[in-house]
C-alpha cells in the first residue's frame, strides 16, 4: 500500500488516499546474495522550533501565485504551513522504519540507518535537542517560549492575525478567513496548535544511526553563519513580522544566496510583535552538535561523532557498516551560502580514507555532487564539484554516495560508463515536503561478483486520514496532507519545481541498480 494525492477539489485541495504498492523497476534483483551494507536512509528532517522569532516567513510570501515577481524570486522556503507538525513526522518515520527489520528484496538483516543531514531547520539548540529526544527516544515538548500558547505567524489571537497565513483553528471573530483556507482549501483542525506542543515520549530508532551534518544545522535558515548580534535576536522577545524601512527586498533576497556571504539586516524600524523569550532557541556552536550527539543515549555512541570531533570541530568521519566501509562527508560550507563544498583539510582527509580503504566504500554526505559548487572562502580555498567528483572517480572502490539536501528522490551514475566506471548517487527525499518518505537500500553482491542497490521507498506511520489529529501519527497524517497541498508547489499555480518533482521518476524511486564485478 502506498499513499498518493486523490482528485482536487474545487479549491485545488486533495485528500490523500490509498493506492497500489509501487512494484520494483530496472535490473532483476539477486535471488540469492551476500550482504555488503543494508541501510535505512533519512533525510532533512527538519525538526522545527515554527514559533522562533527570528523565522523570516513574511519572506516567503514573495513566492506566492499572486506574487507580481515570483518568477523573480522563486522558491524562498522561509515558511511553511506544517513547520510545527515536524517532529511528528519523525515520530512516524521511525515506528515505519522500526518494523521493517530486513531487506524487503534479499531478506538480510538492517545493519542501521543514516540520516544525511537538516536534521533541524535553524541550528537551534533546541531543535537539535528534539532531534535527537526522537531518533534515541526520549521524553520531550516540541515547544519553545511560553508553553501556555502557540506564539508563532499562525497564532488564533484576533491581534496578530495575518491572512497570508494557515490557521487551523479557523478566523477570529470580526476577521476575514485566510487565504490557505479561502482560496486554497486548507482544512479547520481546532485542536492543533495545542496538541503539536504537548509533550511525548518518541519510540526511538531500534538500530544503530549515524548523523550527517546538513546545512540547515550549522547555518541559520540554512544560508546564514550565526553570529552574536543575531544570536541575541533569536533568544529574544520580538518576532519580526516585515523588512526594516532602510532595505530592500532586493537586497535581502541578494544576501541570502547558494554562494556566501550571507546575512540578515539589522533590524533598525522593522515591525514586529512581542513573543517569550527562550535561551533554548540559541545557535548551536561549532562542535557543540557533535557533542549532543555524545550526551544522548543510543547506538552507536556519538552516532559517528567521538570527542575529536568536538575539540577540532570537524563535522566527518569514516567507519566500517556491515561490509562496506561508511565515509560521511560535512559538505557545509561554515562561511555562509546554502550550497556545498569541502576545505582542503577534509578533501584530503576523504582521498586518503578512500584510497585506504579494504572494501567497497560508500559515501554519506547532505549536498548531492551537483550541489558542491560553494566556492565562498574567506579563509582558505573550497573544493567543488569538478575536484571531487574527478578524484573519487579515480577509485574504484567507491560504490555509492547517499545524500539530500534537494528534498527529492533521485538517482544517477557519476562516471564516464554507467554501471561499470563510476558510482550510483542516491538521494532521498525529506520530511518537510511531499512525499514525507525515506528509503531502505540493499547493497548486495551476487555469486558471479556484481553489486546490486535495491532502493524502496517507505512512507511514515500516518495513515490516509487525520482524525482529530491529537495523536503524534494522526498529526504526522495530517502533516503528509498539508504538503501535498502547499499552494507555492502546485503545478497548476506554476510551480515549476512541484510536489511531483520532489517525488522523483518511477526510475528514482522503487528500482534495482548495478554495478559490474570490479
Amino acid at each position: 500500500m502506498a499513499y498518493v494525492r486523490g482528485p482536487a477539489n474545487a479549491l485545488g485541495w486533495r485528500e490523500i488516499i490509498e493506492g497500489p504498492d509501487e512494484v520494483h523497476i530496472g535490473h532483476a534483483f539477486p535471488t540469492t546474495s551476500t550482504p555488503l551494507l543494508l541501510m535505512h536512509h533519512l533525510s532533512d528532517l527538519h525538526v522545527c522550533d515554527a514559533q522562533s522569532p527570528t523565522r523570516p516567513e513574511y519572506l516567503d510570501r514573495w513566492a506566492d501565485p499572486d506574487s507580481p515577481i515570483r518568477e523573480k524570486v522563486g522558491t524562498i522556503g522561509t515558511y511553511r504551513p506544517h513547520s510545527m507538525l515536524s517532529p511528528h513526522v519523525v515520530e512516524a518515520m521511525v515506528q515505519a522504519l522500526n518494523k521493517i527489520t530486513v531487506g524487503p528484496l534479499s531478506g538480510h538483516a538492517i545493519d542501521g540507518a543514516i540520516i544525511t543531514g537538516d536534521t533541524t531547520d535553524n541550528a537551534q539548540v533546541n531543535e537539535v535537542n528534539w532531534y535527537l529526544a526522537l531518533l534515541d527516544g526520549q521524553e520531550f515538548r516540541p515547544d519553545s517560549g511560553d508553553v501556555t500558547r502557540y506564539e508563532g505567524v499562525i497564532d488564533d489571537g484576533a491581534e496578530h492575525y495575518d491572512t497570508r497565513y494557515w490557521h487551523p483553528h479557523g478566523t477570529p471573530a470580526g476577521q476575514e478567513d485566510d487565504d490557505a483556507r479561502a482560496t486554497y482549501g486548507f482544512p479547520i483542525v481546532p485542536k492543533l496548535l495545542d496538541s503539536c506542543r504537548t509533550p511525548f515520549k518518541a519510540t526511538g530508532l531500534r538500530f544503530p544511526w549515524y548523523a550527517v551534518h546538513g546545512n540547515h544545522d550549522a547555518l541559520l535558515q540554512g544560508t546564514v553563519a550565526p553570529e552574536p548580534t543575531i544570536n541575541g535576536v533569536m533568544i529574544a522577545g520580538k518576532r519580526y513580522t516585515g523588512l526594516p524601512s532602510n532595505v530592500s527586498l532586493a537586497e535581502v533576497l541578494s544576501s541570502f544566496q547558494e554562494i556566501g556571504p550571507a546575512g540578515y539586516p539589522e533590524a533598525f524600524d522593522a515591525p514586529y510583535v512581542e513573543v517569550s523569550a527562550d535561551i533554548e532557541r540559541r545557535a548551536v556552536e561549532r562542535g557543540e552538535y557533535a557533542q549532543m550527539h555524545l550526551a544522548s543515549p543510543g547506538l552507536p555512541a556519538g552516532h559517528g561523532f567521538n570527542q575529536s570531533h568536538v575539540d577540532n570541530k570537524h563535522m566527518y568521519y569514516s567507519t566500517n557498516v556491515g561490509a562496506v566501509k561508511l565515509i560521511v562527508i560535512d559538505s557545509v560550507n561554515q562561511f555562509g551560502g546554502w550550497q556545498g563544498s569541502l576545505d582542503t583539510e577534509q578533501f584530503e582527509w576523504l582521498e586518503n580514507e578512500v584510497a585506504d580503504a579494504d572494501r567497497p566504500v560508500v559515501l554519506a554526505s547532505h549536498h548531492p555532487l551537483s550541489k558542491m559548487f560553494n566556492s565562498y572562502g574567506p579563509i582558505g580555498r573550497r573544493i567543488c564539484v569538478e575536484e571531487i567528483q574527478e578524484m573519487l572517480l579515480k577509485y574504484p572502490q567507491v560504490i555509492a554516495w547517499f545524500a539530500g539536501h534537494e528534498h527529492r528522490h533521485h538517482i544517477n551514475w557519476i562516471g564516464p560508463q554507467e554501471e561499470v566506471q563510476g558510482f550510483w548517487q542516491i538521494e532521498t527525499a525529506s520530511h518537510a515536503d511531499w512525499p514525507q518518505q525515506s528509503r531502505t537500500i540493499e547493497i548486495v553482491r551476487d555469486a558471479s561478483g556484481d553489486i546490486y542497490c535495491g532502493l524502496s521507498v517507505i512512507d511514515h506511520a500516518g495513515g490516509a486520514t487525520y482524525k482529530d489529529a491529537t495523536d503524534p501519527i494522526d498529526i504526522a497524517a495530517l502533516s503528509r496532507a498539508v504538503s501535498a497541498n502547499v499552494w507555492q508547489k502546485r503545478a497548476e499555480l506554476g510551480a515549476t519545481h512541484d510536489v511531483m518533482w520532489l517525488s522523483g521518476r518511477p526510475e528514482d524511486r522503487n528500482v534495482v541498480l548495478r554495478i559490474l564485478k570490479r
